[in-house]
């Protein structure tokens, strides 16, 4: 055997020798090159030799913090012809103070030309990016929010392939958002100004923010606008009415103010002579549906709920949409119910109750069931029976509902739970 191994390596010694001396390096590529990203397309190493070559020698390239990563470049269709433009935003520090600049670049062909290198203004960061269509629907515009300072400072950004583009200064801002809230298929610009007093400014064109209205909010010292705290405009009743939700936390409790569009004038909506609605289902609202109704979310357990041994009793989660009425903080009256949801961690599924249900379910978590107990009557509405994949074994009196990674899910085939099970989605 051992014969054997050295005929071999006299082999490999020759092999390797004639490699050698016909000029064949024998070093192999180092494992990081393994781990190289794929070979960019000709267009996209053009662009970036190009912005590499036209950035001054002491920039730094920022990216604005309200899209979804960071990139060297944004690519927007300026002059909305088809092709996109490279805008390019970067900084640069002048005796101590930050100024942010941008570039443009316009592809001919498969080279990229500079057509504008300009200043903006000063400032650290771009807090945001926004490309609005002017009303032609010729041109794309920016709207940029820029941090200076812990101060921010929104401008628009007009005509930006030509030498001459327009910078325009609007206001500063604490939060700002953008959106047709008038519905005139043009978007404003709301402002929130913190301080006392706070401000709500609105502007009914943001390209063309020269019709401006304030408002103040009923603040008290102390009170927080927390990096979680809303700030959106939304639809926000049954009355399909567009307005601002602006919450903020007072004494650790989350206070909810609207805003509404009323003749052209910005109104805050009362609640029964207050101001705000107080932890308005303890969470924030969502369009749960999807509608363009803002549901609030609140959670309970259904009175005689009852769970396994040592563990927590089930909980629903239930939302309800705002009818527009007057209403106390914490009364329903004023909701509507949309739906309601019980999620289950432990089997991993949902369910969820149409609106019409009306909280009527009691809850009974036992072995390996789920079942929903009709208060009203005391019947079982519903029963779920949740089975390990590996022990299920088909039968005529289990119906198999859904299938999911871990577990089989399934109802008594006798029964006519058919219009329940399709509210039954998995979560896995």
């Amino acid at each position: 055997m051992y014969g054997k191994d050295i005929h071999l390596m006299k082999y490999v010694v020759i092999f390797l020798s004639t490699l050698y001396l016909a000029g064949c390096g024998l070093t192999f590529p180092h494992p990081a090159s393994l781990l190289e990203h794929p070979a960019l397309p000709e267009w996209e190493k053009s662009l970036k030799t190009r912005i590499d070559a036209d950035l001054p020698a002491q920039a730094e390239i920022v990216a604005p913090r309200n899209q979804s990563f960071s990139k060297l470049y944004e690519l927007i269709d300026l002059d909305r012809d088809g092709q996109e433009e490279a805008v390019t935003f970067y900084r640069i520090n002048q005796d101590g103070t930050f100024q942010i600049h941008l570039l443009v670049h316009e592809r001919m062909k498969k080279k990229w030309v500079l057509r504008v290198s300009q200043p903006i203004a000063a400032g650290r960061s771009i807090d945001q990016l926004h490309v609005l269509a002017n009303p032609s629907k010729t041109l794309n515009q920016l709207v940029i929010g820029i941090t200076s300072l812990e101060k921010n400072t929104v401008y628009v950004l007009q005509d930006l392939l030509k030498s001459s583009m327009r910078v325009t200064e609007v206001d500063t801002y604490d939060r700002l958002t953008i959106a047709d809230l008038n519905q005139d298929k043009r978007q404003d610009m709301l402002l929130l100004k913190t301080g006392q007093p706070t401000e709500l400014v609105y502007y009914e064109e943001a390209l063309t923010p020269s019709v401006r209205q304030v408002i103040s909010l009923p603040m008290r010292e102390g009170d927080l606008f927390a990096d979680h705290d809303l700030f959106e405009i939304d639809i926000i009743n049954a009355a399909k009415e567009k307005g601002l939700l602006v919450s903020f936390t007072r004494d650790a409790a989350m206070h909810l103010m609207l805003v509404q569009l009323d003749q052209a004038k910005l109104n805050q909506v009362n609640f029964d002579q207050i101001t705000e609605i107080i932890e308005p289902m303890y969470t924030f609202p969502k369009d749960v549906d999807q509608d363009g109704v803002v549901e609030f979310a609140h959670q309970y357990t259904p009175e005689g709920s009852v769970g396994r041994t040592a563990e927590d009793k089930p909980r629903i989660t239930a939302y309800y949409a705002w009818n527009g009425a007057n209403v106390q903080p914490f009364l329903e009256s004023g909701f509507e119910l949309r739906e309601e949801q019980y999620i289950d961690l432990e089997y991993n599924f949902v369910m969820r109750f149409p609106a019409n249900w009306a909280t009527r379910e009691t809850i009974e978590k036992k072995d390996n069931r789920v079942r929903f107990i009709n208060r009203e009557t005391g019947m079982i509405d519903f029963e779920l029976e949740i089975i390990p994949k590996n022990q299920y074994i088909a039968s005529q009196q289990k119906k198999k509902i859904k299938e999911g990674i871990d577990y089989v899910y399934v109802i008594d085939a006798n029964q006519s739970y058919d219009e329940y099970a399709a509210n039954v989605a998995l979560v896995e």
